[in-house]
């Protein structure tokens, strides 16, 4: 009994302190709330009421880790206090000490949640540990994140926004079958969490199921009309399918309910874009800058809009390029010297980086390259910038040495791999287009970069030490100053061509079979300037049978045929003899069965579509510009042989047209044996493209031997 008393005795004064510090505490006080707590630990030193307060006046005061062992000593002189264990843990978060504080909690779970006010403290502890989490994702650390995330779950495995922000983590490190797992746990689990679904539908949209995205993301708009990122990347989804009308549609609401989110801006640019409105999409992309001056994606569709627009000027252009590598690219550049051996004859390892080495135009391009290239004197590696791959990319992985698919790879980590496969010259196969990884090429992670056949203008990127094309697509003289990059002429062709598919050629002209002729026109409508249609509309004037088809996509739309047909009728063009056919994905070549004649866009030329149009057996009349966007259908003219229709103006393009039409004897035998004319052209002499660009690379290969000084 005398003990008990003395015990009492000790403990009534060290409580009176520490009730007066906590009041000292909350009032600020901090000097008089230390001195009561020291007197009460001088009292009662292992007082776990003295030493809790202290922890926290410690962590307030002077910072988290100081306060560790007296959170320590609380716990340990009074466990029973969900308290302690809750200071303590947090603590450990806070110095990020994840895995000790997710064993601290274990334990206190383990102990048993008999009561109430443990259950709380457990969801206490969840509640800011998911949100520390959060806020670690958001500031793009995605490793602490993803620790958090899993010390959450790990504790709670029915956390359902816990199992949704590690599904956001995988997907930010490319682990994509991960995300996809994760998200549908956590929409079984919620399944009318608006959000869940929109993040399944941004996640199947980068795995290139856009059927999968569209209905994950009606789903999420079904459940929150008001969700504004869904209806954001609905518009993505939808302009990826060509359906132009919705994809506007959920753009501007997007941006109704939410005007800071650039990326609903930059996907109202690219439906814009592909409609032909090209004043309306660069002014969108500028939103999207605004509001997101480091918007990669939304710098290069603006730069891309602005060759299709024919009242940009190639200066403009180019500026704005440069302003892209000032911002983007430069800061990045990595300065040391390069440990590749420095023989001049020996084998090169060959490097291309591109998104397209799929079911895409370009992959028609590279393939007979990678066919016919010297494997003894060349090495060929492939990195994949995009998840998905398809039959085409099995057959391609084939033809390269090695194979990696990037995607997953954040910029630094894919120029690291790229340096340690010790790459001599790496190669660029996208420029500004969807997909490309420019930034790689700024961390410059071989001696000689250039860029390739997917971008017919400069990138801006210092870093990029040539532009691979020749003297059709870049007379010498008018775009080299337009260049951040070396242009590099090869003798005959900067590319040749593959069809896509061996379709017959029409034995019949058309006209022979519906009395008139028609002029068809196979290019995309954004590459469609107003000056083209006004064109157009004077050889329909000078031919009055004659007829316009021309593909368009999205035209079962009736609010985007009204647009055409009045873009149409305002360049002057009759709609009654104009034939709108919607854009499709099979049989595609079919469609120039229809056509007499072609006629190629300006200011920006059909590349693949100009040899497409001529494979099929389809004359083209084109007119030549200055830059290579406007030059690429006289070139592909040039290469077949034949330049007599290749046209320098508006004027001698109408009249070669009319002319041609006009002399159906002479379009009978212009079209007889097109096609072996082109097959037996340097358009389709692949070997010979292969040993120039072979001997292009050695050649750049020596000059930077002759430059760079060996370390």
């Amino acid at each position: 009994m005398l003990e008990q008393r003395q015990s009492r005795t000790v403990e009534a004064p060290a409580e009176r302190y520490v009730a007066k510090a906590a009041a000292h505490r909350a009032a600020g006080r901090f000097d008089k709330a230390r001195r009561n707590l020291q007197r009460a630990l001088e009292a009662a030193p292992g007082h776990a009421g003295a030493h809790f307060e202290l922890g926290i006046l410690t962590s307030r005061t002077e910072a988290p880790g100081p306060a560790v062992p007296h959170f320590v000593a609380a716990l340990r002189a009074e466990p029973e206090r969900p308290g302690y264990w809750l200071a303590l843990a947090l603590t450990l978060l806070m110095l990020n000490r994840i895995g000790e504080a997710r064993a601290l909690m274990e334990r206190f779970r383990d102990r048993g949640l008999l009561d109430e006010e443990s259950r709380i403290t457990l969801r206490s502890f969840l509640d800011q540990a998911f949100a520390h989490g959060q806020e670690r994702y958001n500031a793009g650390d995605l490793t602490a994140a993803e620790a958090l995330a899993e010390l959450v779950i790990s504790l709670d495995d029915t956390h359902s926004n816990a199992t949704h922000l590690a599904g956001a983590i995988a997907v930010g490190k490319g682990r994509y079958q991960q995300a996809f797992d994760l998200f549908s746990i956590a929409i079984y689990r919620e399944p009318g969490n608006a959000a869940y679904f929109s993040s399944l539908g941004a996640l199947l949209i980068k795995t290139g199921d856009h059927v999968g995205a569209i209905s994950a993301l009606e789903k999420a708009v079904a459940l929150d009309p008001d969700l504004a990122i869904a209806h954001s990347n609905l518009s993505g989804v939808y302009q990826r399918v060509s359906h132009h009308s919705a994809a506007v549609t959920h753009a501007r609401r997007a941006i109704a309910l939410d005007p800071d989110i650039s990326n609903a801006h930059n996907n109202l640019g690219c439906s814009l874009k592909s409609l032909g409105q090209l004043s309306e999409a660069i002014a969108s992309f500028d939103r999207a800058l605004v509001h997101d001056p480091h918007h990669v994606t939304a710098h290069s569709n603006r730069l891309f809009a602005k060759l299709y627009a024919e009242d940009v000027p190639p200066e403009d252009y180019a500026e704005d390029a440069r302003s892209f590598g000032a911002r983007f690219a430069d800061p990045l550049l990595r300065k040391r010297p390069f440990a590749n051996d420095r023989d001049p004859d020996r084998r090169l390892r060959i490097g291309f980086v591109s998104a397209d080495l799929c079911t895409h135009a370009v992959a028609r391009f590279i393939e007979p390259l990678l066919r016919h290239m010297d494997r003894t004197r060349f090495d060929l590696r492939a990195y994949m910038t995009q998840v998905n791959e398809d039959a085409v990319s099995e057959h391609l992985r084939t033809l390269f040495d090695g194979w990696h698919n990037v995607a997953g790879l954040d910029d630094d980590e894919a120029a690291d791999l790229i340096e340690a496969e010790a790459i001599d010259i790496l190669v660029d196969l996208s420029g500004h287009s969807a997909g490309h990884r420019l930034l790689i090429f700024a961390r410059k992670p071989a001696p000689v970069q250039l860029t390739w056949i997917g971008h017919p203008a400069t990138t801006g990127l210092r870093a990029m030490d040539y532009r691979l094309t020749d003297a059709d697509h870049d007379r010498p003289g008018l775009s080299d100053t337009l260049h951040t990059e070396t242009l590099w002429r090869l003798p005959v062709m900067a590319v040749t061509y593959t069809p896509a598919a061996i379709v017959p050629v029409r034995e019949r002209p058309p006209f022979e079979d519906y009395g008139f002729v028609t002029f068809g026109v196979m290019n995309r409508f954004e590459k469609i300037g107003d000056g083209a249609l006004q064109t157009w509309a004077e050889i329909l004037r000078a031919l009055p049978e004659a007829r316009l088809f021309m593909v368009v996509a999205d035209l079962g739309t009736p609010e985007i045929r009204a647009q055409v047909e009045a873009r149409l009728s305002k360049a002057g063009l009759p709609l009654e003899r104009v034939r709108l056919q919607p854009r499709v994905s099979n049989g595609h070549f079919m469609l120039y069965h229809e056509v007499d004649i072609a006629l190629d866009s300006f200011p920006y030329n059909g590349g693949t579509t100009s040899c497409d149009t001529l494979a099929m057996g389809v004359p083209l009349i084109a007119l030549r510009g200055t830059q290579a966007a406007s030059c690429a259908a006289a070139a592909v003219l040039t290469a077949a042989g034949l330049p007599e229709f290749v046209t320098e103006t508006r004027e001698d393009y109408v009249a070669r047209a009319v002319a041609l039409a006009s002399d159906l004897d002479h379009l009978r035998a212009v079209r007889s044996g097109l096609r072996e004319r082109v097959f037996a052209s340097p358009l389709m002499d692949h070997a010979r493209q292969a040993r120039d660009v072979g001997e292009a690379f050695r050649a750049m290969w020596r000059r930077w031997l002759d430059e760079t000084p060996s370390a």
